[in-house]
């Protein structure tokens, strides 16, 4: 796909790179023809050709332009490339319309992707590539916390701005680190949602819960939030395990789970994967709580419905975004989504879409001189400025404490607003609290379950 697209590429490489693909040089008319004749002395093709140019220049399509490159390192391919392709999809559609509709100040949007294929090192790797190879004026993804701790580090050493759209550990917003910014709530914002709903709804405070969480930075820091805001209500912890992600056998846990019998029990997996063994192991050896409730973006995919069935019925997931089917923005992007893609859209493809709109906002506003690192500078003094409303909710980025006293820099200020949740019902992921996002009333204690 070529730059002047204004769409995703991918494996794009400048001129002269080893390996790279031979650029294609355009042939304009009669243009050689005229430089030869003008060699010639021809006066009248002189005219002729010093017309052609001058017209040539002030009609080159918009399309023909430079283009502000963005980019974005996501897995493609491994275990996550599920989710690298629903980023991209998200990040199309935006791109559709934001360059349809002229651009950005008369310049084409474009994202180039470089897998990192699920890998904390190979995330470093690309995101040099990106900034020294490809020169792009602004990066984002990243999908999992692991790869955006990398991608943040080289993007603040080599001063290129670095949005957020989905990566949730608090710690990347935690470093002070001036050139990151992120759109989506920290992990430990996930569980506001979940908070809510046992601090409002009579008798849904837990009596007791087991945790159980994937070993990365993204599950630790959501498992640690849930846990400190439910000893703060005196709710004692039965079991308390981190697991490895990909584990593909949950069955001695889930047995020693069953027998603490936890009030709840809350999983957290950034693998779809884990978050459908941890269900199904669960039930099926007959832990039995008032309430399965898991957290991170495992839970919140339909295969989880698809592989699951009838498992799936009534199991809360608590998360950055659920969408508010009551607001009319939120009702028109999930029908353009659908119309394109045939599937409704969640939290991933949601945070991906808002991206390209907030990035294009700041661009726009950015006084760009056509160097490099000034022009970086001047997209990350933009951002600093930003204060707009997408169909993720309202965005401005600010400094300030987090749940768990972290101090975040340039996090976006309005993230604890974006929490809910949702619950599995009948293979859909429909939204239950708070009551002004919901979709439907919540069923709880879960009646599927047999004590």
């Amino acid at each position: 796909m070529t730059a002047a697209s204004g769409r995703t590429v991918f494996g794009r490489y400048p001129a002269g790179t080893p390996g790279a693909a031979p650029v294609r040089e355009e042939k304009i008319g009669p243009f050689t023809d005229s430089i030869q004749n003008f060699r010639k002395g021809d006066t009248m093709r002189k005219v002729l050709l010093i017309v052609s140019v001058v017209l040539f220049a002030v009609t080159v399509p918009l399309a023909a332009q430079e283009t502000l490159k963005i980019g974005a390192p996501q897995p493609m391919t491994g275990p996550d490339a599920p989710f690298g392709s629903k980023f991209k999809k998200a990040y199309d559609m935006a791109l559709a319309e934001i360059n349809a509709a002229g651009g950005v100040n008369g310049k084409k949007l474009e994202v180039i992707i470089e897998d990192h294929q699920a890998k904390n090192p190979l995330a470093a790797t690309v995101t040099e590539k990106l900034i020294n190879q490809y020169k792009v004026l602004v990066l984002t993804g990243g999908r999992a916390s692991g790869q955006a701790v990398e991608i943040a580090s080289v993007a603040q050493r080599l001063k290129t701005p670095y949005v957020v759209d989905h990566p949730s550990a608090d710690i990347i917003t935690s470093k002070g680190f001036e050139w990151v910014f992120r759109n989506n709530p920290t992990g430990s914002i996930y569980p506001q949602g979940f908070n809510k709903f046992i601090s409002e709804v009579p008798d849904a405070m837990p009596k007791s819960a087991a945790v159980v969480y994937d070993n990365t930075v993204f599950g630790k820091t959501i498992a640690n939030s849930a846990m400190v805001f439910l000893k703060s209500k005196g709710v004692p912890i039965v079991n308390d395990e981190a697991y490895s992600v990909n584990t593909l056998d949950f069955k001695p846990l889930m047995t020693k789970i069953k027998a603490k019998k936890p009030d709840f029990l809350l999983m957290v997996a950034v693998s779809t994967t884990d978050a459908i063994l941890l269900t199904r192991q669960a039930k099926e050896i007959g832990v039995a709580p008032r309430a399965f409730v898991g957290f991170g973006g495992g839970f919140g995919v339909a295969d989880i419905a698809t592989e699951l069935r009838q498992l799936s019925e009534n199991l809360f997931s608590s998360a950055a975004w659920s969408g508010n089917p009551n607001d009319p923005e939120t009702k028109n992007f999930y029908k353009k989504f659908y119309d394109k893609y045939g599937f409704h859209p969640k939290e991933h493809e949601v945070e991906g879409y808002a991206i390209i709109y907030i990035i294009a906002d700041a661009l726009k506003r950015a006084k760009l001189t056509g160097k490099l690192e000034e022009n970086r500078e001047a997209v990350r003094q933009a951002l600093l400025k930003t204060d707009m409303t997408t169909v993720f909710g309202k965005v401005k980025f600010g400094s300030y404490a987090g749940p768990l006293g972290d101090k975040y820099t340039n996090q976006n200020i309005y993230s604890p607003e974006h929490s809910v949740l949702a619950q599995w019902r009948e293979g859909k992921l429909m939204n239950v609290y708070p009551k002004e996002n919901a979709e439907i009333a919540f069923v709880f204690p879960d009646n599927t379950v047999k004590p």
